[in-house]
């Protein structure tokens, strides 16, 4: 007798991808509320990661949060999901490249990350991997092409 599954993994991806699209999109969301409320401990963080000149680590940590918002908030109603992804693709390499250069110079200081919640999170192996599997996320959402619940979605198959 042979079995049949009644699961099908391929009908399981879309639900995956729509659940990690709004996670991530809320993630990054609340990561630059917190930064919005606190603009000159970031102003400080972003420069005492001694990356970027002065002048330069300032406008980066201006600009950060909103770009935070608006990718996060793209990825949530669907719309323009490749470009919000490839910010902050481009957004996650830079942090990773960050936290690797100071961890290799031996700088033990906050990351900046949350700091909504007074976590206050230290640079570290755990913000690496946490944000290098935020990495994966927004490689593979680089790579879909059909996004379930989105304006995108709806705009194609219209065009079509």
């Amino acid at each position: 007798m042979e079995r049949k599954c009644i699961l099908n993994f391929a009908m399981l991806k879309p639900a995956v991808i729509l659940v990690l699209r709004m996670a991530l999109g809320a993630v990054f969301i609340i990561a630059a509320y917190g930064k919005l409320l606190h603009p000159g401990a970031l102003v400080s963080t972003v420069i005492n990661f001694n990356i970027l000149p002065a002048g330069l680590a300032k406008l980066f940590a201006y600009v950060l949060p909103w770009v935070e918002i608006i990718a996060g908030s793209m990825l949530i109603v669907g719309i323009g999901i490749r470009g919000a992804s490839l910010s902050l693709g481009l957004l996650l390499v830079s942090f990773i490249v960050a936290i690797a250069i100071n961890m290799h110079r031996g700088v033990s200081m906050e990351c900046g990350c949350f700091d909504i919640f007074g976590m206050n999170e230290k640079i570290g192996s755990a913000i690496l991997v946490r944000d290098s599997l935020f990495l994966v996320v927004v490689i593979v959402f680089l790579f879909t092409r059909d996004f379930v619940l989105s304006i995108d979605s709806y705009l194609e198959k219209r065009v079509r």
